[in-house]
């Protein structure tokens, strides 16, 4: 029911965004031999995000959450983004540690990421914040200002972001094609990989706000 209620608000011209977690593919804290996806970052009407750290280049960030949902089947806005990257998956080094583990024809999460590490903030004294409950602030600012620029035009909010992510705006993200979300999982370093493509870890990649703005006519 939750999830047909996103699906309902981003009908109305809402975009709903998750933070897709921290824990990788889900399994660090127990003797579980399956992955643990995250709800609601695995609802297909939702967008989920996911993080990256460093620059120059950026690397997936390792506690991004990411992989395949056991109850929602793969839309078919993301069908061909996930059939690449199980191809791709096959010849992974972790491939063998994370067969059986994970639903294969799941919808695949997180779709998009931004930076999770290294926030400074003032608590008592100035501190580093990680996480992707910091990144998805980011690319929903991102979101907002686009919708923001779309408004001034007279034109409709994106709303449910999805499908317009998954065609024309794939193209206005920055490919993420290092690093993993590895977690052990019963002795395994079992993760996905971050590859050329959609990949379980970050997504279509990091936004490039002046190349999304093309993406919608602005």
């Amino acid at each position: 029911k939750l999830c047909k209620a996103y699906a309902q608000l981003g009908a109305r011209g809402v975009s709903v965004l998750f933070a897709s977690g921290d824990s990788g593919v889900g399994c660090q804290d127990s003797n579980t031999t399956l992955f643990q996806p995250t709800f609601p970052s695995n609802c297909p009407y939702v967008t989920s995000v996911g993080g990256t750290a460093g620059s120059g280049p950026e690397t997936a960030w390792a506690g991004s959450s990411g992989g395949f949902s056991n109850y929602y089947a793969a839309p078919s806005y993301q069908a061909s983004a996930v059939d690449g990257y199980l191809t791709a998956h096959t010849t992974s080094a972790n491939y063998n540690a994370t067969v059986g583990k994970y639903n294969p024809v799941g919808r695949g999460f997180p779709d998009v990421s931004a930076k999770a590490d290294d926030y400074r903030v003032q608590e008592t004294s100035i501190a580093s914040i990680y996480g992707t409950s910091a990144s998805t602030p980011v690319f929903a600012s991102i979101i907002a200002l686009i919708n923001d620029r779309l408004s001034v035009k007279g034109k409709p909010p994106l709303g449910f972001l999805n499908p317009w992510l998954y065609s024309t705006g794939k193209s206005a993200f920055t490919d993420i094609t290092k690093g993993n979300n590895s977690i052990e999982c019963n002795g395994e370093t079992a993760g996905f990989e971050a590859v050329e493509g959609w990949d379980p870890v970050t997504g279509l990649g990091t936004p490039d706000f002046n190349k999304l703005l093309k993406t919608v006519g602005l």
